[in-house]
């Protein structure tokens, strides 16, 4: 699937936003850079660029590696999807700006979930 076939949902918008705004915050010469861009571009383009280039950096791939945005569903290898496949089953945008960290905090906040259903399965503690 390419960006362009991309759906913008609510959660893709604020990854996209977050990421631009990421990515001005680098360096005055990185805001100067992406202003000048929204000027000339399209919005989700420009955002697109961003978001690329924050998970470029984020994840220190190396200049043959593809962002998740960019990685497709078809895997190359052991890592090859880079979380895309992961991102998608917990609900994070293919834009997030930092896909480790998101990755991360959605598989905590998974299993804190499911520790407070099996506690709540389990029933108040017997006190005698």
């Amino acid at each position: 699937m390419t960006t362009e076939e991309t759906k913008l949902t609510a959660t893709n918008l604020d990854a996209l936003e977050r990421a631009l705004v990421a990515v001005c915050r680098r360096s005055p010469e990185d805001a100067a850079r992406f202003e000048e861009m929204l000027r000339e571009k399209d919005w989700r383009e420009v955002c697109e660029t961003a978001a690329y280039s924050m998970q470029c950096r984020t994840l220190a791939l190396k200049c043959w590696q593809a962002p998740p945005m960019h990685s497709g569903d078809v895997a190359y290898g052991a890592t090859a999807t880079y979380g895309r496949r992961r991102m998608l089953r917990l609900g994070i945008s293919i834009y997030e700006p930092d896909p480790a960290a998101a990755i991360a905090k959605a598989e905590r906040a998974r299993r804190a979930a499911r520790r407070n259903a099996r506690v709540a399965a389990a029933g108040p503690a017997y006190v005698s």
